[in-house]
Parts: structure tokens; C-alpha cells; sequence
């Protein structure tokens, strides 16, 4: 944090405004004579029409804010530059920022230096990077909800609960003979168990808030002519893949990105399964399943037939029990049995059932426990230290009656030690450099 950090805060490409940000001691006197002035020393908080030079030679004009630190962004001394939107003029600003005594920033550094300064906590931090990555207005919404403190107010309450209950073993511990327990065993027990549960259901929101902030992975998968091509066709309201009446058309995964119910989702046409020594076509079912591992929805598609369900459809259906899934049965025969219980009926050469299956898979993708503050997460890791916690929380309860306090204290020092992870109150240089990588350069 000892140098002054520079980078574009815009996205590169011709515009009417480019936005250059600067962070850093002293940033206005070390750049003094690349954003000069036109009216005096530039104010706290307050814009002022600039110049830029090069080499005392003004290539560009602008608006420029400083910001005196700790009130800033970063707790640092801070100025935006507003110029002309040409990426050439950008590259000059940068370039002689950087011959002055700046350096680049690297990935989410802004945001990183507002963390060491005490601006926002790491989850506030990550929601910065939600709210500037969401594709829909409920990612919006989660990503807000977090830089307001709603997360942070609500870890607090349960923080409190948790520092209660490790008072009292404290002290049990430090005197056993004493009688200094405020708090009875059943009284600590429903303590714990609430943490755990509360702890538990917030976790559970985070499949569902990561779709609404980044989209979602929805693969169709099912054996040779089941219709995959065509019900791919028909979620995206126009022909994508070739559809043939000849087996093993789809050899290759297509993906093609779309939006149902204001949900961005990437839709992923798998090659149809079936026993093969065709090394190309073998090829693409291994690469399906790769591609598919980590999809958030699968469409299994059944080819309607008289008879049921075929040994290959059998095997899909059994390994992909565990995935979150709809089961849709795509009439191209006809007639046909019953469809499975839970399947959702279609025929996609004309549409029938398309509609109703892309409700179905909107709803499936949003489904979303429920919690007492009606929170929901959208971040992986704050998701495994939720999960950490639920489960300090349960080895805590098993521990009092049987294992006795020492056990006990611990498990409750380990679920406070995993929401100070939580916040950033105690986390690695290892883990803050992984959370902020993924930022944009210039935030």
C-alpha cells in the first residue's frame, strides 16, 4: 500500500468517457504534472476541470475527483479522472501515470486496500464484485443486501450468541468448583442449535443466489434420437443444432447462451449415449460428461415409446439421481406410454410443453431455502464457512453432555474462528489474494 496504484475503471473500447483511477500517498502531488488544474489546487470531494499532459504538452482535457484519505474508497488519497472515451488517450494517461511513479493495479486491488484500510469487510467486498457482475435484478438485490450490512448485521447477532455460550464454558473451565454458570446446560444446547440451524439454512441459499447473480449451466442429456436437438431448438426459439433422423447426429457439446425468465443461462447440447466403438463418438459422450460435471440443472430427456424406458435411459436416470434435474418426456413417437411420475411432457418439433418446461426450469433453478431473515448468499466460499460453522455448532452440542466442557469450548472457538473468516476479521494473504483475483482490474 505504499505505492500509488493506477488503472481504467471503464471497459476498454471508443466511448464518450473513459473513468482512470488512482490510489495512493500523496497521489495529487505525485501527479501533479500529468492532471493539471485549470483553476487552482484540485478540492477534497468536489470536481474540477482538468488538462492532461505529457511531457508539458496537453493531449487530453477532462474532469478529475480527488478524494483525501481515510474519506475515500480505499481510506487512501484517491482521484478519478473523467477524459475523452478514445482508448489512445486512455493508454497515454496510464503511460505517463506510470513513467511518474504510479504502477498498474492488479485484479480487485482498489477494493482490496478499501479491505486493509477498514472501509468493508470481505463479505461487503465480495458483494462489490456481485453487484458489478449480476445478470439479473434478484443478483442485484443479493449483491446489495450485503454492501448494506444486512449479512454482516445478521452475523453479528449470531456472533454475540456464540460469545455468550463461550463465556460460560470459559469460566466452567477456569472454575469448576466456583458456581459462576449464569447459563444452564439446556440453555447453552438451544443456543448452539440455533446457530447451527440458522448457519445451515443460510448456506443452502448459496446455489441459488450464485445463479441469480452469475446464471446458470443447464445441460440436456439422454440417449441416441431422444430428441435432445429439438427440445435444444425449442428452449431457444430457433434452430441452433442440426436435428437429423439418423442417430448419433450430435457429436460435439453445443453450447449457445439464452434468457428464460430474466435467468441467463447457458444451455448445453450433449451427444446421445449409447454402447459404441465409434472413437469420435465416444470422444464426445466422455466430453459431455466432463462439460456437464459441474452444470447446475441436467434435462434429462426421455424418448416417448411404447415399452418405457430403454437400458441406456435406465442407467442416465440412475446415475444422475443424486443431480438436480427435470425429468422431460419429448413425444416424438406416437403411441406412447404414460410418462414417468414427475416428467414433464413436450413435443418439440411443435412446441407442445416447451413453455410449461421453461417455468419448470426457472423454478428449479430458484429454489431457495428459506431462513429467518430470508438471506440469501451467493458466494462458495462464504457458503463452506457457513457449513463449518453448522457443524462446530453440532460437535459442540454432542460434546457438552458426553465429552464435557474442554471439547465443547473448543468446537465453539472453532465456529467464531470460521465467522471471523467470514468477515475477513482473520483470514490469509492466500485466501484474500484468491477472492480478490477474480475482481476487474480497475476495482
Amino acid at each position: 500500500m505504499a505505492d500509488v496504484i493506477v488503472a481504467s475503471a471503464t471497459p476498454w473500447g471508443h466511448g464518450a468517457l473513459a473513468t482512470v483511477r488512482f490510489s495512493g500517498p500523496d497521489v495529487r502531488a505525485l501527479l501533479s504534472r500529468v492532471v493539471v488544474p485549470m483553476g487552482g489546487k484540485l478540492p477534497h470531494g468536489r470536481s474540477m476541470r482538468v488538462a492532461l499532459h505529457d511531457d508539458g504538452a496537453q493531449f487530453d482535457d477532462g474532469l478529475a475527483v480527488y478524494s483525501a484519505g481515510p474519506r475515500s474508497y480505499t481510506g487512501e488519497d484517491t482521484l478519478e479522472v473523467n477524459c475523452h472515451g478514445n482508448p489512445l488517450i486512455v493508454q497515454r494517461l496510464l503511460s505517463v501515470s506510470i513513467r511518474a511513479g504510479a504502477r498498474l493495479a492488479l485484479p480487485g486491488e482498489f477494493t482490496k486496500r478499501a479491505l486493509l484500510s477498514g472501509k468493508v469487510d470481505l463479505m461487503g467486498a465480495e458483494a462489490v464484485d456481485q453487484l458489478c457482475r449480476a445478470t439479473t435484478e434478484a443478483g442485484l438485490h443479493i449483491a446489495r443486501t450485503a454492501m448494506d450490512g444486512h449479512l454482516r448485521a445478521w452475523l453479528e447477532e449470531v456472533r454475540a450468541r456464540l460469545v455468550v455460550v463461550a463465556a460460560e464454558l470459559e469460566a466452567r473451565l477456569d472454575y469448576p468448583a466456583d458456581e459462576l454458570a449464569l447459563e444452564g446446560d439446556q440453555s447453552l444446547l438451544d443456543s448452539l442449535a440455533e446457530v447451527a440451524v440458522r448457519a445451515q439454512s443460510l448456506a443452502d441459499t448459496a446455489a441459488s443466489g450464485r445463479v441469480q447473480v452469475e446464471g446458470a449451466r443447464v445441460a440436456l442429456v439422454g440417449s441416441v434420437n431422444a430428441g435432445k436437438s429439438s427440445l435444444f431448438n425449442a428452449l431457444m426459439g430457433r434452430e441452433r443444432a442440426l436435428v437429423h433422423e439418423r442417430a448419433g447426429t450430435t457429436r460435439d457439446v453445443l453450447e449457445v447462451r439464452t434468457t428464460l425468465g430474466g435467468l441467463q443461462i447457458t444451455l448445453l447440447d450433449t451427444a446421445g449415449e449409447r454402447p459404441t466403438d465409434d472413437p469420435i463418438e465416444a470422444a464426445g459422450l466422455a466430453l459431455a460428461q466432463t462439460l456437464t460435471a459441474d452444470a447446475d440443472l441436467l434435462l434429462i430427456v426421455l424418448r416417448a415409446r411404447v415399452g418405457g424406458a430403454t437400458k441406456v435411459e435406465t442407467e442416465i436416470l440412475s446415475r444422475t439421481a443424486h443431480r438436480r434435474r427435470l425429468v422431460v418426456y419429448n413425444g416424438v413417437d406416437s403411441p406412447h406410454d404414460p410418462a414417468p411420475d414427475q416428467a414433464l411432457c413436450t413435443v418439440a418439433p411443435t412446441g407442445e410443453g416447451v413453455e410449461k418446461l421453461k417455468l419448470a426450469l426457472v423454478d428449479r433453478l430458484l429454489e431457495c431455502p428459506q431462513n429467518d431473515h430470508d438471506l440469501v448468499i451467493a458466494s462458495a466460499r462464504q457458503a463452506d464457512l457457513l457449513y463449518t460453522m453448522a457443524a462446530a455448532a453440532e460437535e459442540a452440542i454432542e460434546a457438552l453432555p458426553f465429552a464435557g466442557v474442554a471439547v465443547a469450548a473448543d468446537a465453539v472457538t472453532r465456529c467464531i474462528e470460521s465467522m471471523d473468516h467470514l468477515t475477513g476479521a482473520d483470514t490469509r494473504e492466500d485466501v484474500l489474494d484468491a477472492v480478490f483475483a477474480r475482481f476487474c482490474i480497475g476495482k
